[in-house]
């Protein structure tokens, strides 16, 4: 006859972990379905979070596109002094540059928009433009003074005349009072005009001087 085993008492047993922590035990009749309801909860609570996150950072960045060039206006001789300018006086930051484009940050609400034609316009938080330039590889950026002399045309007899604007609350400051078929700078009154706001803003040809925000900004 085989002598048995001798059968383990629960005393024993639970002597035979003695020393091991504690912990909560889960019985179940089968193993945990990891696609069911609930499984992923702890990853979904973190993940939107941190996404929502990063999409409002990125779009914050208010990055646009520009080319490479610029078209230097009057009294600026090289391109890393119009862009160290343009730098304090918009407020903008040079992100990074290419072959024939750079990427800059620029204020909160400064949008580069491209009508159906013409060339793309970068419009400042108020929705007015402050340069323009187009997608060419030899592409500048032109950028715009705050008063202008601009022409105006008479659809009904073809006849123009001049203003000079105010661009930024679009204000016309100075008209001709002459309607003439010729335009631009052939018309009889483009020299009058053009004295009058060479005297009454010298430096209107800077397109960084005379802007709200740039005047502010030199101060800083």
């Amino acid at each position: 006859m085989k002598k048995g085993k001798p059968k383990l008492t629960r005393l024993d047993a639970e002597r035979l972990f003695e020393g091991l922590p504690a912990g909560d035990v889960k019985v179940s009749s089968r193993p945990q379905n990891p696609f069911e309801t609930g499984a992923f909860d702890a990853v979904k609570q973190v993940n939107p979070v941190k996404r929502a996150d990063d999409e409002s950072r990125l779009w914050k960045d208010n990055l646009v596109t520009l080319p490479v060039g610029i078209e230097l206006p009057a009294g600026y001789e090289t391109v890393s002094g119009i862009r160290e300018a343009m730098a304090r006086a918009w407020r903008m930051k040079w992100v990074r540059e290419g072959n024939n484009e750079v990427v800059a940050e620029f204020p909160e609400g400064w949008t580069a928009v491209r009508p159906q034609s013409g060339p793309i316009e970068l419009r400042d938080a108020s929705g007015v433009v402050r340069a323009l330039y187009g997608w060419a590889e030899d592409a500048e950026v032109r950028i715009l003074p705050r008063y202008l002399v601009e022409s105006q045309s008479n659809s009904s007899n073809g006849l123009g005349s001049l203003v000079v604007r105010d661009r930024e609350n679009n204000r016309i400051l100075e008209r001709s009072s002459i309607w003439s078929a010729k335009t631009g700078t052939n018309h009889p009154d483009w020299s009058r005009l053009s004295v009058w706001l060479n005297s009454n803003y010298p430096q209107h040809l800077d397109p960084l001087r005379y802007w709200k925000d740039c005047e502010e900004n030199r101060q800083d």
